[in-house]
């Protein structure tokens, strides 16, 4: 069993909700968070949940999720990461994702949990190969990076032993502040693989060794077959092909 944390952190008001929180637009159904919440809650390898979010999700939670813990948001992903590692004081490894995935499911989370206590790594992070993407969700705009094994994108997921957190915590926040930038993330993790990446000629292998040496952990990629970790909600033009996409489930 692991922990999961929700990151909800407040964002452009989008029409649809009340809130000033893109966690509380309302798409289809439900709210974007609700999605997450239900994936999270019905997961069988996730004991505790916990939500990091501005405080109007506090009195949402208490109504509709219970069983769900809230800590308030601070002034970035990485501090909200901290404060959810600090309150849950606990050596599980964490499941992070983020609220806007309004296709995500409690199958890909437990594949990607599964996978990821497989692998023995210290942070795994899932990526989807592009032609996975296309065929079930052809609509939603990712983006991708090219390997030798093929075009991946990457999931808005990650699992962490908290204990190395901490030691990650400068380099990751500057990895995060990119993480739509796959040739400036590249950049940042050395030149070698920079050069490697714009050759064509870099492996999912050799990011893994790089990524370990550079944290001085083990990290490690996990393929999915599970798009719905990645398709998550940024923009306006995000947010109209999510209903279609819900819209045709119903």
């Amino acid at each position: 069993m692991i922990n999961a944390v929700i990151l909800a952190g407040s964002d452009k008001n989008k029409s649809g909700t009340p809130y000033e929180c893109k966690a509380l637009i309302k798409i289809g159904e439900k709210f974007l968070i609700e999605y997450v919440l239900d994936a999270v809650c019905s997961s069988k390898h996730i004991s505790r949940r916990v939500v990091v979010g501005p405080v109007q999700l506090r009195e949402f939670l208490i109504s509709r999720y219970p069983q769900v813990e809230f800590v308030e948001e601070d002034t970035s992903i990485m501090r909200n990461a901290k404060k959810a590692i600090e309150f849950l004081n606990d050596n599980k490894k964490i499941l992070f994702l983020t609220a806007d995935l309004p296709f995500i499911t409690a199958e890909a989370i437990d594949h990607f949990i599964e996978e990821s206590i497989k692998s023995g790594a210290d942070i795994c992070y899932p990526i989807v190969e592009k032609s996975i993407n296309d065929e079930k969700y052809p609509q939603m705009k990712r983006t991708y990076g090219t390997v030798k094994e093929g075009t991946f994108t990457g999931g808005n997921a990650i699992i962490i032993t908290p204990s190395v957190f901490e030691k990650c915590y400068s380099l990751a926040e500057k990895l995060v502040e990119k993480r739509k930038n796959p040739i400036a993330m590249a950049r940042l993790i050395g030149p070698t693989i920079l050069l490697l990446f714009l050759t064509k000629r870099l492996s999912i292998q050799k990011v893994e060794k790089r990524v370990s040496k550079v944290f001085k952990v083990k990290a490690k990629a996990i393929i999915s077959t599970y798009p719905e970790l990645g398709q998550d909600v940024d923009k306006d033009s995000d947010l109209m092909v999510a209903k279609f996409y819900l819209e045709k489930k119903r």
